[in-house]
């Protein structure tokens, strides 16, 4: 066995050796500017103690007593010195410039990126629960915080690419997981117009995301949606992970405060008023087991923000994942939407959208975010229009309940009143950085 051993470490010294490996010349330089280095300073102690007969012995005396040596032992020593140490820097940088080539487009920055890797690694863990535009946008300010990341995607959409696919090939709709792919990977802005990219022409193809067909795909060659998504957490060189709450296909039903049922998450604003209450069929999906490991794990939770009903809900229906959340230490953070949505929280104030969470998870969160920026006149006219308000919030009504109300300086630039996910990443990354709740606090929230 230890024969074994060291041929198969003999064989692997040899590949180094190997020309055009571009090692053998770095080392080699290395070593000389090493020595030359040594060499120098040994000769600038020996020219310090040229005049310290008691330490040095008769040969180097004859040659120390000179009047060349005297004149020139110091300069000697310095220039072998400046010399060692720039061929021992430059063979170095050469050396990991030429180690690095292959993992980092840019080798000049490795150290850079090797640094802000390492730095991310002592992040907080955080697991981020929703799905939409609201559960990405998050991520995109996260992944500057911590890697220690996991977004955990509700799959019940069956609207658009993400239904048809749903339908063609029985599977969990890949839409938002996509997106959250996209946010965490190292090369965002280029997979992102990948993943993004609609086709607008071909009978079958047109409507369909890249994306959504690419994790289609994997999916048929994997045989499972699950081994798919785990396949591209893999293949992306994710800042975190992302995984489906439950690889099974699911359905989302819905029950209006009229009393009126609804099936399906497209049908959600289809019929006027807001909703009541949802839930999923089948009614106990398996989750994800990574999911669960991470919010073991975690030193905080997110929930939101996005569609409260259609995002945020769908994981906490997961029976599995709900008691996982019921029974955790970490802190459970509310980000609460800005503005109402029609068909969905119309009228809702930020107090009904954490009964709502209450409702359906079986506690409160620790702490609720809301906007605390004016929102402008223009935007806000926009909004009117789709029959959407601003959340009120009310410190006395969350202070009863022992819930930590949050209004932070959050909103964002642009035509929609939407959070600013670098400034809402801030302030989750302060708070996760607390760790867990203590027990009488989780007794207050509880209660």
């Amino acid at each position: 066995m230890l024969r074994k051993r060291l041929l198969r470490q003999a064989g692997i010294m040899r590949l180094w050796l190997i020309p055009g490996m571009r090692v053998k010349r770095y080392v080699s330089v290395a070593v000389i500017g090493t020595l030359l280095l040594v060499v120098g300073v040994i000769l600038g102690v020996l020219w310090i103690l040229q005049e310290r007969r008691d330490v040095i012995s008769t040969p180097l005396e004859e040659v120390l007593v000179s009047q060349g040596w005297h004149l020139w032992g110091g300069w000697i020593s310095a220039f072998s010195v400046l010399i060692g140490l720039s061929l021992s820097i430059s063979a170095v940088a050469r050396l990991n410039r030429s180690l690095l080539s292959n993992w980092f487009p840019r080798p000049k920055e490795a150290a850079y990126v090797l640094s802000q890797r390492l730095s991310l690694a002592k992040g907080p863990k955080i697991v981020a629960l929703g799905g939409g535009t609201g559960l990405s946008n998050l991520l995109r300010g996260l992944r500057n915080h911590s890697s220690n990341l996991t977004a955990v995607v509700t799959v019940s959409d069956d609207g658009g690419s993400s239904g048809r696919l749903r339908t063609a090939f029985n599977m969990p709709a890949p839409g938002d997981i996509s997106d959250c792919l996209a946010a965490l990977s190292d090369n965002e802005s280029e997979l992102s117009r990948l993943l993004e990219y609609r086709f607008l022409r071909g009978n079958e193809l047109k409507g369909h995301t890249f994306g959504n067909l690419f994790i289609t795909t994997l999916t048929e060659v994997e045989g499972d949606f699950g081994k798919a998504i785990r396949t591209l957490n893999a293949l992306l060189n994710l800042t975190g992970a992302v995984y489906p709450a439950t690889p099974e296909v699911v359905s989302l039903h819905a029950e209006k405060q009229s009393g009126e049922q609804v099936i399906g998450e497209s049908n959600m604003r289809l019929v006027a008023g807001a909703v009541k209450k949802v839930s999923i069929e089948p009614s106990h999906p398996p989750p994800t087991p990574e999911v669960l490991n991470a919010i073991i794990e975690a030193d905080a939770i997110i929930l939101g923000p996005g569609s409260l009903f259609t995002s945020t809900l769908p994981p906490l229906l997961v029976p599995a994942i709900r008691r996982a959340l019921q029974g955790t230490h970490a802190q459970i953070i509310y980000v609460c939407n800005i503005m109402t949505e029609a068909g969905e929280t119309d009228g809702f104030s930020a107090l009904d959208h954490v009964q709502a969470i209450y409702n359906h998870l079986g506690r409160y969160p620790d702490k609720v975010i809301v906007n605390g920026t004016p929102i402008d006149e223009a935007r806000l006219m926009r909004y009117r229009e789709e029959n959407a308000e601003i959340v009120s919030f009310d410190s006395a009504a969350f202070e009863q309940l022992g819930i930590e109300l949050l209004p932070l300086p959050i909103l964002g630039s642009g035509p929609h009143a939407q959070h600013d996910s670098l400034a809402l990443a801030n302030w989750i990354s302060t708070y996760a950085k607390r760790g867990p709740v203590s027990s009488l606090r989780k007794e207050l929230v509880s209660a």
